[in-house]
């Protein structure tokens, strides 16, 4: 009868320490969620859509932002470079003209470039939150085996203190 008492008291605890991992990647699948969710909305992350992020996803998008800044700016500078010496941005005949020309190209360039980014980030989220999907429907099929072991160690208890309940006689 005791081992059954202790039994049940350890698969609660047990239940327990899985129901609070489940809320942790809960919690880890909304931010990855919420992180992907900024990049598909914006063409540049802001500062307030940083620190609206969780300390686990602040530094993968603090890095995120700056790299995706610093190479699509690289790659839109070289498309622009080879766009010139191919002859595909002409002299518009007025330096003036020429120079918002050659930004306006940028700009296109580097947004181009930094949607592609955005959407290699986004794509690598999508399989994090796979990966975070699937452990937790590990843990949550670990709750039920524990759950249903806990319920047929009470169901025995039940019957052991049934059984030996005094009858006086009355049975």
């Amino acid at each position: 009868m005791f081992m059954a008492f202790w039994q049940i008291q350890r698969l609660t605890r047990e239940i327990n320490n899985l129901e609070r991992d489940a809320m942790r990647v809960r919690q880890r699948l909304s931010d990855h969620q919420k992180y992907a969710n900024s990049l598909g909305r914006s063409s540049v992350m802001t500062v307030s859509e940083l620190a609206g992020l969780s300390p686990e996803i602040f530094p993968r998008a603090f890095m995120f932002a700056q790299y995706s800044n610093q190479a699509s700016s690289m790659s839109a500078m070289q498309t622009l470079q080879m766009m010139k010496m191919s002859g595909m941005i002409p002299w518009t005949g007025n330096q003036m003209n020429q120079y918002m020309f050659e930004m306006s190209s940028f700009a296109r360039l580097k947004q181009e470039s930094m949607k592609a980014l955005k959407q290699q980030e986004v794509d690598r989220m999508n399989e994090i939150e796979k990966e975070i999907q699937l452990e937790m429907n590990n843990i949550e099929m670990q709750i039920k085996e524990k759950k249903a072991m806990r319920d047929s160690c009470q169901n025995l208890l039940k019957e052991e203190i049934q059984n030996n309940v005094p009858k006086f006689g009355l049975s």
